[in-house]
């Protein structure tokens, strides 16, 4: 809860905790808890479903992504079809990742804690909005499925008349409009109660007060070398609070890489722009552009840009800039925050900004991927090019199916493969998607240098190549 939203308390209510008012008399309006009153309740058993099978059952919380969009691992995966995305029912709240709205930090927070603490101590529950079992159907992305999420976040095991529905509460706590509930009518009253109850009490988003963790203020110039020193410090001590989260950002660099809606920048940064002579180093970001797409002019390799965006410091993936959705006008920038070409690929050429990977041997790569006290950072979110042949023992597809890890033999690194890939210009059709594909094939690798967090909480860095001309397989037959 942000400082605006401080006049809400804590009410115990059947061993869940409940959000209701602090600044209403004895005598004044009684705050209702329609999750608890039995109006939302889970009518279809859940124990030893299948969702993918039977639009309902148990699961494990993978990663929250905003205050209506998490994905979670089925207990129950007969299919075997794994990561499961969910869009939940009934609910819109405010924006907080490729674009960044008002509330939208405190309805992503209100979330990742509910589903945090169901996962440490409680229990998670997802249907389809559907009152019948029957297998459920993606949403119009085609990756991701409508779902009701029913929580207890302090029982293991627990029954499902001990479940409350995640996405009535998110509503009840003003931080969701009400969308698109035809689909189950028997709920619809509910969450429309819900919501003008929440206007009534002026929670959140209703109150009519300025979101105290969302940013107001302008752009201002930032320093690329001073966000790397930053996230250093980060992934050194994690409990430390970057000093850039949350800012407003108008940064300037080359355009290295774009995959999966993330576009890096580098750039050469001085230590002392006073004095040249001290040296510098070489410094990266990622930028997040939403998940529409944007003008090629600004994909293009070794372009130089400006974007502005708000800094966000995410768990998986370090520091980013994200809120650039419809920032990257088609023609003419509109506007002083839209994004601009500085250099075409063409100008950039002879600037000293042209982009020239940084080439390492497989010993010297190794060297900076096993580096953690402190961490190396000298090369993250730039080009990087691996000069010797690396021989894949290993690989393996995400939980989605659609991207594949590449595992080398003697490499402390690994190579993230976004795109369709048809290592065979013989077979022009065939893409390889499965492991036993690319086992034992020879490679030459070129790509941006990036970290994520898994599951487990592990750092792990690798290679994203930035299309097929990045990762030649050399012996495509296997010969």
């Amino acid at each position: 809860m942000n400082k605006f939203t401080s006049f809400i308390k804590t009410v115990v209510f059947s061993g869940m905790l409940i959000a209701g008012t602090a600044g209403v008399a004895a005598c004044g309006p009684k705050f209702h808890d329609y999750t608890k009153d039995g109006s939302v309740t889970l009518q279809l058993d859940f124990q030893g479903k299948d969702f993918y099978v039977d639009g309902i059952g148990e699961f494990e919380l993978a990663h929250t992504i905003d205050g209506d969009t998490a994905h979670f691992t089925p207990k129950v995966d007969s299919t075997h079809q794994g990561l499961m995305k969910a869009r939940f029912f009934g609910i819109d709240t405010p924006e907080s990742t490729g674009k960044v709205q008002e509330y939208g930090h405190a309805a992503s927070n209100f979330t990742k804690e509910k589903l945090n603490q169901a996962k440490e101590h409680g229990t998670i529950v997802i249907s389809s909005p559907q009152d019948h079992y029957g297998a459920p159907s993606p949403d119009s992305t085609g990756s991701r499925y409508v779902s009701l999420v029913w929580i207890n976040t302090e029982k293991k095991n627990a029954s499902r008349d001990e479940l409350v529905l995640l996405n009535l509460w998110i509503v009840q706590e003003g931080l969701s409009w009400v969308k698109n509930v035809g689909d189950m009518p028997q709920y619809e009253k509910t969450f429309y109660a819900a919501e003008e109850q929440a206007k009534k009490f002026k929670l959140n988003l209703h109150s009519g007060k300025p979101d105290g963790d969302f940013n107001y203020g302008d752009y201002i110039e930032t320093s690329l070398l001073d966000v790397k020193q930053e996230l250093a410090l980060c992934l050194a001590d994690p409990d430390r609070v970057n000093q850039f989260d949350n800012q407003k950002m108008r940064i300037q660099g080359t355009v290295c890489g774009f995959s999966n809606h993330i576009l890096y920048l580098q750039d050469f940064c001085y230590y002392d722009q006073n004095d040249e002579s001290k040296g510098g180093e070489m410094c990266g970001i990622n930028i997040f552009v939403g998940m529409g797409s944007i003008s090629s002019k600004y994909t293009k390799l070794n372009t130089y840009i400006e974007v502005c965006g708000l800094a966000q410091y995410t768990e998986n993936y370090g520091f980013q800039v994200t809120d650039t959705q419809g920032r990257f006008p088609v023609g003419s920038a509109t506007s002083p925050n839209d994004a601009r070409v500085i250099f075409t690929p063409e100008e950039n050429a002879d600037t000293e900004h042209n982009l020239v990977p940084a080439q390492y041997t497989i010993a010297g790569m190794n060297a900076v991927a096993e580096a953690t006290d402190p961490y190396n950072l000298e090369c993250l979110n730039t080009a990087v090019e691996i000069t010797e042949t690396l021989t894949c023992s290993r690989a393996y597809p995400s939980e989605s199916g659609k991207e594949m890890t590449l595992i080398f033999s003697g490499a402390s690194f690994n190579v993230y493969v976004p795109f369709n890939y048809h290592g065979n210009p013989d077979l022009p059709a065939d893409r390889w998607n499965e492991a036993s594909d690319f086992e034992g094939k020879q490679f030459t690798v070129k790509g941006v240098y990036v970290f994520h967090k898994t599951q487990s909480g592990n750092i792990k860095f690798q290679i994203v190549p930035n299309g097929e001309k990045d990762l030649v397989c050399l012996n495509p037959t296997g010969e």
